[in-house]
């Protein structure tokens, strides 16, 4: 992945905030900021993560303010399905919105940083 943070880097930060309520508390608060609205078009099924990608979208940028390129924020998305489904790495849902980002999620990229 090349992006504006190693996979590494990454890969800690998701770790660290995945059940951090005061990162949680501040996601909401922020996609409520945004008028964020959650999961487009599919089944709200894991929602927090939908208004977490919401927010990266709108901003290219992590709920903080650090840059993100979109395939950091749908990497981003990925894990954090993984992270709330009791199939971890092998949920399908995370695959199947995760390819759902990555192929029609360019032009809501472009739209909502303008």
């Amino acid at each position: 992945m090349k992006g504006y943070l190693t996979k590494e880097a990454l890969d800690y930060w998701l770790k660290v905030t995945a059940w951090d309520k005061l990162y949680w508390s501040d996601v909401n608060g922020l996609a409520i900021q945004l008028k964020a609205d959650g999961c487009t078009g599919v089944v709200d099924y894991l929602a927090w993560t939908c208004m977490e990608h919401d927010i990266h979208y709108r901003t290219h940028g992590m709920v903080y303010g650090h840059p993100l390129t979109k395939e950091e924020a749908d990497y981003i998305f990925r894990v954090r399905i993984q992270q709330g489904s009791s199939f971890g790495r092998l949920s399908p849902i995370s695959w199947i919105r995760w390819l759902g980002v990555r192929v029609f999620g360019s032009k809501a990229w472009e739209h909502e940083n303008t």
